[in-house]
């Protein structure tokens, strides 16, 4: 399983990948190493930064990491350009889900997802069950979180920051 974009939700996507998918390797991907290394202390099998590859590039990379050059399943955390790379490393019969609201549109080639029978979805919300199952994880110590107060006279300043991707886990706003 591969989850791209490991910011707060990438983050949380490479433990619930570890916790919930039955014994499958997660490969992070992000164009960051401090994130791709919080991935990795989050269970993530192997790490790959994307930044400035090309699409071979990154599948010579999975291939030398899992023996295959593609993903089985992928959790799009980021909705930019991740969406296309995702495309390309998408096994037949795979599936991606994009969470990630960078962006107005996805733009990517159909016809790869016909002829090989692969499925897009979006997910904005869980539902009961997930929101119970997330919760007895992190009851249980399960799920780590990475989480950088801030104050409120910084917050143009940390808003600026996530929206150019330089947020590591989760910015929590703090009263004095």
């Amino acid at each position: 399983m591969g989850v791209h974009g490991i910011g707060g939700l990438g983050s949380y996507g490479v433990q619930y990948a570890k916790l919930l998918g039955g014994g499958a390797t997660v490969v992070a991907l992000d164009r960051s190493d401090e994130k791709l290394a919080v991935a990795a202390e989050h269970g993530a099998d192997h790490t790959i930064n994307t930044r400035d590859k090309t699409v071979d590039q990154v599948q010579a990379e999975l291939e030398r990491l899992t023996d295959r050059k593609n993903i089985d399943a992928i959790l799009d955390c980021a909705g930019t350009e991740s969406l296309k790379l995702g495309t390309a490393l998408l096994a037949p019969e795979g599936g991606m889900v994009s969470v990630g609201l960078m962006g107005t549109e996805a733009n990517f080639p159909l016809f790869p997802f016909v002829s090989g029978e692969r499925w897009y979805s979006g997910s904005f919300w869980g539902n009961y069950n997930d929101l119970t199952e997330v919760l007895a994880l992190a009851s249980a110590g399960q799920i780590h979180h990475t989480v950088t107060p801030i104050k409120y006279e910084d917050i143009n300043e940390k808003l600026e920051a996530l929206a150019r991707g330089d947020v590591v886990g989760r910015q929590v706003l703090v009263w004095d």
